[in-house]
């Protein structure tokens, strides 16, 4: 659950600041685009006062633009100071580029699963039962396949799904999983609705006000 940064709050309405877990990301809409310099420095006064200081080599700014004829005319503002800009945003585990892709992200899914699918063939050669290969393989690879995929998928292409759909077969005609596992979106649409069902029955869920809110 995104939660404020205690005592510190962004300095110009219309932005915003969210915390989760060590992670701090600080919003800023394009109408707002002239106040990043008065932010940045909000929240190095608010460290200093704090008796902490600002790692700029830690952060990074991410000018996120959604069409792809605007990227083409607009200029993109002067870099903050001692801030590096990036083309993508690893949020708790998962990248989204500038132009909110997730294709990125899928590749590494893919580098990674593949790497998964070497160990695999090691652990059958040591004499791992198929059994314990398809849990080893829910467990690692599905569960890498299918980690936040509730947020993220709505921002995949039919190629980045293609994608994922392929190093399942890859896993099914290895043996490594069951022939019944389910496709990508299959996966996505079992895990949207246990989620749902969790926030609308317990009131205790973190997305549960936030729901009857809405």
């Amino acid at each position: 659950m995104w939660s404020q940064l205690g005592d510190l709050a962004a300095a110009v309405p219309g932005n915003y600041l969210r915390k989760f877990a060590h992670d701090t990301y600080l919003i800023i809409p394009a109408s707002n685009e002239a106040s990043r310099h008065i932010e940045l420095v909000n929240v190095q006064n608010w460290a200093k006062r704090n008796n902490i200081k600002l790692n700029c080599e830690k952060s990074c700014e991410v000018v996120f633009t959604v069409s792809r004829r605007r990227r083409r005319h607009a200029a993109e503002p002067a870099p903050l100071p001692g801030i590096v800009r990036c083309r993508s945003l690893k949020m708790l585990g998962v990248v989204i580029g500038d132009d909110l892709s997730v294709t990125q992200h899928v590749q590494q899914l893919v580098t990674s699963s593949a790497q998964t699918n070497y160990a695999l063939r090691v652990l059958r050669c040591h004499g791992l039962s198929d059994t314990d290969l398809q849990r080893v393989y829910r467990a690692t690879v599905v569960a890498r396949l299918t980690y936040a995929a509730s947020a993220w998928r709505g921002f995949t292409k039919a190629s980045d799904r293609q994608r994922i759909n392929t190093v399942i077969d890859r896993g099914r005609r290895l043996g490594y999983c069951s022939p019944n596992l389910l496709t990508f979106d299959e996966l996505c649409d079992i895990a949207d609705n246990e989620l749902f069902s969790k926030l609308v029955r317990q009131s205790n869920h973190v997305l549960h006000l936030l729901f009857f809110l809405a």
